[in-house]
């Protein structure tokens, strides 16, 4: 008998640090479950522009007949970044049914985001759309149309960049710029959609002094289309202008590139179109709102 109370007394420590050990690692598996759970910042939250309630309001009476969509920025990422990202993309995407994604990318479907991020959102039926520069030949470029309640139509425009980037042959615009200039405008002319939002990879704004004046030169056609045809917003990657920039009517947004010389911000921008405003939010990674737009039809609004 005393050698079986010996016998346990032996063995109790040890079935003390095997039980241990067990919860240790099941609190370690815990926390990096919840570490990789996407997160939205609890109502009330400081900082950034507001938390879960600034999100859910709606556009000042935008009521129904709306639509939802995101806009990110193509490029490498860890693939401990790159998972959080989408994470939180598809939170969002699950709360406000959104019905498509714009990748900003140089690459089109060889960018990284894009070829991992579209089979992710297979599940949800999102198709992802995405921008590519080709230099020179104009195959990136796109029409998409979405009909809206209220006999509205939403179209997108994808427009090719990359031959706007050397535009000069000879002291001449090249020809794939002056293709791309009439591409432009023949689509913009041909879509009577209520919302016109053009989408590419590189900015086409002049915004500041820092532009040079042969870019300056180059842009401005763009955004006298733009005008004529009322186009409400131009997406492309992030330049010196920030998240955004009201240039007469039309707002420019751009997407932060991962680990880019404007911001260290990584995120991505939630777009909610009703029949009368234009609700664009940018969200980072943790789920908090940094920064919001709102402009209605004819480009009036709050930034």
């Amino acid at each position: 008998m005393e050698e079986a109370t010996a016998a346990d007394h032996t063995r109790s420590p040890q079935w003390r640090r095997t039980l241990a050990v067990q919860v240790a690692l099941c609190l370690a598996l815990y926390a990096a479950f919840s570490l990789g759970e996407p997160q939205l910042i609890p109502r009330g939250g400081s900082g950034g522009g507001g938390g879960l309630d600034a999100l859910r309001r709606g556009a000042r009476g935008g009521g129904g007949g709306g639509v939802a969509f995101l806009s990110v920025a193509g490029g490498a990422r860890t693939a401990v970044d790159q998972a959080r990202l989408l994470r939180q993309m598809e939170a969002i995407a699950k709360v406000y049914e959104v019905k498509f994604v714009l990748n900003v990318a140089e690459l089109g479907e060889n960018d990284p985001l894009w070829q991992n991020g579209s089979m992710y959102f297979q599940d949800q039926n999102v198709p992802w759309y995405s921008t590519l520069t080709s230099h020179g030949r104009s195959v990136g470029n796109f029409l998409k149309k979405l009909n809206m309640s209220s006999d509205q139509v939403l179209d997108i425009i994808g427009l090719d960049t990359g031959s706007l980037q050397e535009p000069l042959h000879d002291g001449k615009l090249s020809t794939s710029y002056r293709e791309q200039t009439k591409w432009l405008e023949r689509s913009v002319s041909e879509t009577h959609g209520n919302w016109k939002i053009v989408v590419g990879y590189n900015p086409l704004v002049v915004c500041n002094k820092a532009e040079t004046p042969e870019s300056a030169k180059f842009y401005i056609p763009f955004q006298r289309i733009f005008t004529k045809y009322e186009v409400n917003a131009y997406i492309s990657m992030e330049g010196v202008c920030g998240y955004f920039h009201k240039d007469n009517s039309i707002l420019y947004i751009g997407n932060p590139s991962p680990g880019g010389d404007q911001t260290n911000v990584d995120g991505f921008f939630l777009h909610r179109v009703s029949p009368l405003e234009m609700e664009s939010l940018f969200i980072n990674v943790e789920g908090k709102m940094v920064q919001r737009s709102l402009i209605d039809q004819h480009g009036t609004g709050a930034m």
